[in-house]
C-alpha cells in the first residue's frame, strides 16, 4: 500500500505472550506481560506493521503497569489492550489519552486488533 500524504497511522499496543506474531495472545496480565506488539494500521484499517518488544515492567518489582504505560507512551501508541487494568494503569492512561480496551486473555492478537479498530472507528473502508 502507498501510503497518502496526511493519512494517519494508527498504533495499538496489545499486552502479549509468545513468539511475536499476529497469532500470540493476549498475556493474562497487563503490567507484567512478557511482550508488548505494536501494531501500526492506517486510516482503511489495513495492517502495515507489527512490532514485539519485551515490556519493561514484566520484571519489575513493583510499579510494572507504570513502566509498561511509560514504554507505550514513548512508543506513541493511541490505544491499549490488555486483560484488565487496574486504578493506577487506568488513572495514567486517563491523563495520557490513549484509549484502554478490556479483551479476555488468551484472546489472539489479531482478534484483539479488530476489537480495537471498532472501538477506534477504523474501517476497512479501501
Amino acid at each position: 500500500m502507498v501510503k497518502i500524504w496526511g493519512e494517519k497511522m494508527h498504533k495499538i499496543a496489545v499486552t502479549s505472550e509468545g513468539r511475536g506474531n499476529l497469532e500470540d495472545p493476549v498475556a493474562s496480565r497487563f503490567g507484567r506481560a512478557p511482550k508488548i506488539t505494536i501494531v501500526e494500521i492506517d486510516d482503511y484499517g489495513n495492517i502495515l506493521k507489527v512490532n514485539v518488544m519485551d515490556n519493561p515492567g514484566a520484571g519489575a518489582e513493583s510499579g510494572a503497569a507504570v513502566k509498561t504505560l511509560r514504554a507505550l507512551v514513548d512508543a506513541g501508541v493511541e490505544a491499549v489492550v490488555g486483560p484488565a487494568f487496574g486504578p493506577n494503569a487506568q488513572a495514567i492512561l486517563d491523563e495520557v489519552i490513549i484509549k484502554g480496551m478490556v479483551v479476555p486473555a488468551g484472546t489472539k492478537i489479531k482478534e484483539a486488533v479488530e476489537i480495537a479498530k471498532k472501538e477506534l472507528n477504523i474501517s476497512g473502508r479501501a
